[in-house]
C-alpha cells in the first residue's frame, strides 16, 4: 500500500469515527430534550465509545506521521499530504475531518449547555423545597401547627 493509500485509509477510519459520534451527539441532545434517563445513558456509552475510539485512531496517524518523520501536528499532516501522489484527496479528507470535528465540537457544547441548564433547574427545585422544609410551622388559633408552605412553594417550583 502507498503512504498516500494507508493515510487515506486512516482519515476515511476517522470521519466514519466521528460520524458515529455525531449520531451519537445527536442523540443524546435528543434523550436530554425528552429528559429520557435511560436514552441519556445509552448515547452518552455510544459518545463515550466513539471518543475513546476517535482517540485511538488519532493516537495512530499522529504515531504513523513520526514514523514518517513528520511532526504529529497538524503541520505535519499538511506537510505529509503536500507529499503524496493522491495530496488532492487527501486534502479533501482532512477538510471533511476538521469540518466534522468542529460539528462534533459544537454539538458537545450545545449538549453541556442543555445539561448545565437542566442542573440549574433541578437546583431551583431543591432550593425551594429546602426552603419549605426550613419554613417554620405557622400556629391556628387552638395552638397547632399548620405548615402550608410547602404546597405553594412547589406549585412555585
Amino acid at each position: 500500500m502507498m503512504p498516500g493509500d494507508h493515510l487515506a485509509a486512516m482519515l476515511d477510519g476517522e470521519l466514519n469515527c466521528l460520524r458515529h459520534l455525531q449520531d451519537a451527539l445527536a442523540a443524546e441532545h435528543e434523550a436530554l430534550l425528552a429528559a429520557d434517563a435511560p436514552a441519556i445513558e445509552r448515547a452518552t456509552a455510544a459518545k463515550n465509545r466513539s471518543l475513546g475510539e476517535q482517540a485511538t485512531l488519532m493516537q495512530r496517524r499522529q504515531d504513523y506521521l513520526l514514523e514518517a518523520g513528520f511532526a504529529a501536528s497538524s503541520e505535519g499532516l499538511a506537510d505529509c499530504i503536500r507529499g503524496c501522489a493522491n495530496a488532492a484527496r487527501l486534502q479533501d479528507l482532512r477538510s471533511e475531518l476538521n469540518t466534522l470535528l468542529q460539528a462534533c465540537h459544537e454539538a458537545n457544547r450545545l449538549n453541556g449547555r442543555l445539561i448545565g441548564h437542566r442542573q440549574q433547574q433541578t437546583q431551583s427545585v431543591l432550593n425551594i423545597l429546602r426552603q419549605a422544609e426550613q419554613a417554620p410551622a405557622t400556629y391556628t388559633d387552638a395552638g397547632g401547627a399548620v405548615n402550608t408552605g410547602p404546597n405553594r412553594l412547589i406549585g412555585k417550583a
